[in-house]
């Protein structure tokens, strides 16, 4: 009867990490008669329809986390400029407040998932899960550089790889951008077990595929993002008294030297970045950043001509990649307000579960690699603030979902602290005895 009730935890447990492999992998573009924009929309009901099944399968409680609530801002900012837009309501303005509400679920699902068949024993089987998940999705990215826009990678990327200048392996996750924003919690999990773990040289070695990925999307805001996140990660390495900051620097600058060194000895082709900074050089803008910088202009002129209730033009698809620049285009100053709320509210938790964290890992009372995870989940949500200013990496296609997992563990991160600190105070409490007569 024990072995039984064993063996259906491990299954739980095996269903719930099942939720993230299914966030990444998922073939979204099986369907070929499907438009990408179609697909993508379903792919969020699908993900839904899996986590019902899992959480039945395994009989969760639903619990919610006081993070989830933070997604339902975008909400009520949406509905106050609806209000002022009675006369051109349609279904446009019901459909968008759907994926806020499904956000909430999917961290609410996460967070049940994950504290119902965790505990501060076995936690570390989630980070040997993530592991594997990075690992695949860098296969992902040598595939399709070495085979190209093959049908099989196409089911899971509807991004062209091989396309215009050069090449730009995207992963799963269809934008470069995305992909390096994902691999920023990777990064910073593995640069801790670079320098405090046992497997210093297979966290070298997955650092610098991480970094070459990077190097190889040709994102610029990859490129800029990274290097501000790694200045970034010194400064919270002195917060957490890590004494590492100097390691991190010389060792970030050794890494781009030596990758500038590999693709100029092979030759590689990374015409993306080379044209724009021949563009830049003459004063000129490429393609992509003009297209930005014109979509900026409209984004300030309607989000502040229409500050109470959206621009009109949001509702004939014009679209935004700033996520600041398009809630405010298309919901006013009570959009921008909402979603500068969500990363600062996110920052900033993620910011103090990671300091307990540290704290709790120094006592002993919590193991490393639930330490390392908070440090990741922290420094994707300092990325998001960056990698915001020229995409939508909280609520676009797939990587909201991911955004969603990172909040949600961060908060079981914090549940485990915060029963690990009630455990250390119940044992330090002095026990009550009743004197003798």
């Amino acid at each position: 009867m024990q072995q039984k009730s064993k063996t259906l935890i491990n299954s739980a447990q095996w269903l719930t990490l099942s939720t993230v492999f299914m966030l990444c992998y998922w073939p979204t573009y099986i369907i070929p008669a499907l438009d990408d924009h179609t697909v993508q929309k379903v792919y969020f009901f699908i993900m839904l329809g899996y986590f019902l099944i899992v959480t039945l399968a395994t009989r969760t409680t639903i619990k919610v986390p006081s993070t989830a609530y933070v997604y339902l801002f975008p909400i009520v900012a949406m509905l106050i400029t609806f209000c002022f837009s009675v006369p051109n309501f349609s279904f446009f303005h019901i459909s968008v407040l759907v994926k806020p509400f499904l956000l909430f679920l999917f961290v609410v699902f996460f967070y049940s998932l994950f504290t119902s068949h965790f505990d501060a024993i076995n936690s570390d089987k989630i980070k040997k899960a993530l592991t594997i998940i990075f690992v695949m999705q860098l296969i992902f990215i040598l595939l399709q550089i070495v085979l190209g826009d093959i049908d099989v990678l196409m089911l899971f990327n509807s991004k062209k790889v091989y396309e215009g200048f050069g090449f730009r392996a995207p992963g799963t996750f269809d934008w470069v951008y995305i992909t390096c924003y994902f691999l920023t919690f990777f990064l910073s999990v593995y640069i801790i077990e670079a320098f405090f773990g046992k497997n210093k040289l297979i966290a070298l070695t997955f650092i610098a595929c991480a970094f070459l990925a990077i190097f190889l999307s040709q994102s610029k805001t990859g490129y800029l993002a990274t290097i501000i996140i790694a200045f970034y990660f010194t400064f919270l390495s002195v917060i957490l008294r890590l004494g590492i900051a100097t390691k991190i620097l010389i060792s970030m600058f050794t890494l781009l030297v030596l990758f500038i060194v590999f693709v100029i000895y092979f030759e590689i082709n990374l015409d993306y970045v080379t044209r724009f900074l021949s563009y830049l050089l003459q004063g000129k803008m490429d393609g992509s950043t003009s297209t930005r910088t014109k979509q900026t202009i409209i984004a300030l002129n309607e989000g502040f001509t229409y500050w109470y209730k959206g621009s009109p033009l949001a509702l004939e698809g014009l679209i935004i990649e700033n996520t600041y620049l398009d809630y405010l285009f298309r919901y006013g100053l009570f959009g921008l307000i909402a979603f500068i709320s969500i990363i600062v509210i996110f920052y900033s938790y993620s910011l103090s579960v990671c300091i307990n964290a540290n704290k709790l890992y120094r006592k002993g009372l919590l193991n490393f690699q639930m330490f390392q995870l908070s440090v990741g989940c922290h420094m994707t949500f300092f990325a998001a603030s960056l990698y915001s200013f020229t995409g939508t990496p909280i609520d676009a296609y797939r990587s909201a979902l991911w955004s969603c997992f990172v909040i949600s563990l961060s908060s079981y991160i914090n549940t485990l602290i915060k029963r690990q600190s009630r455990l250390l105070s119940d044992s330090s409490r002095p026990e009550i005895t009743t004197p003798q007569k």
